[in-house]
């Protein structure tokens, strides 16, 4: 396998995520309603930092990734508006960064492809909100979580990885 075609795949991967993080995006709050009402958290459990997208988007990962990065480059504290903004940005560009990877690893290992690209948005869950995340002490562990919390989220990432795979699909027959 060339590096050529790894680099066409990461190129065509990056490009397949800005309508796979779009998907994402429009179909959580549908996904959240739908865990809080087969496991409704308690009212405090949305307070937590990635539990609340609908109700707190300004305390989701990436806004509070941006108000802390604001906060120690030279002091600015984000409003919550300024903290949704910019975790838009945050969503976007960390999806290309993932789909970048994805395409490049489609490309060498075609089985990353598998179950339409489900299991490998369960995979990206696993590796941010499961682990990385936590352990940045940005956002509690999994087990920690409110079960619909887990659920819905999991379940959106999964919904990444099949919309990312088949934009990569179609991208794939047309560029060059």
């Amino acid at each position: 396998m060339s590096a050529h075609r790894m680099l066409r795949g990461a190129v065509v991967g990056a490009l397949a995520s800005l309508p796979a993080s779009y998907v994402k995006a429009v179909t959580e709050p549908a996904l959240q309603r739908t865990a809080e009402r087969v496991v409704p958290p308690q009212t405090w459990q949305k307070r937590l930092v990635g539990t609340d997208p609908s109700g707190h988007p300004e305390n989701m990962p990436p806004a509070v990734v941006a108000a802390e990065v604001a906060e120690l480059r030279d002091g600015t504290v984000l409003d919550p508006a300024q903290k949704v903004r910019a975790s838009r940005a945050i969503h976007y560009v960390f999806g290309a960064v993932a789909g970048t990877l994805y395409g490049a690893l489609a490309a060498r290992f075609p089985v990353v492809t598998r179950g339409a690209g489900a299991p490998a948005g369960i995979a990206l869950y696993a590796g941010t909100h499961g682990t990385s995340l936590p352990a940045a002490g940005i956002q509690e562990p999994p087990w920690t979580l409110p079960a619909s919390a887990v659920i819905w989220e999991t379940a959106s990432h999964a919904v990444y990885g099949v919309a990312l795979e088949l934009s990569r699909r179609v991208l794939d027959r047309v560029v060059p």
